[in-house]
């Protein structure tokens, strides 16, 4: 396991002590686990971003409505 120093501010430092606390887990865990919550979230992000930008790409949408109706008249009744 790597090891890496984190300076927090004192309100980072009070949450995170609340955390502790609250969770029963180690400073360590609730930090990993802070990581690992805010990577999905970025990845999520992401995805809804780009299938915004999917949506209102009217030559995407076209592309999909196609496709859409193209399976459609390929499914069995």
């Amino acid at each position: 396991m790597t090891q890496i120093v984190v300076r927090v501010d004192s309100d980072t430092d009070r949450a995170l002590t609340h955390l502790v606390k609250l969770t029963g887990q180690s400073r360590s865990e609730v930090v990993r686990e802070a990581i690992r919550a805010a990577e999905r979230e970025a990845v999520l992000e992401r995805v809804r971003k780009q299938a915004l930008a999917v949506r209102d790409d009217p030559a995407d949408r076209a592309q999909m409505l196609a496709l859409a109706e193209e399976m459609e008249s390929l499914r069995a009744w």
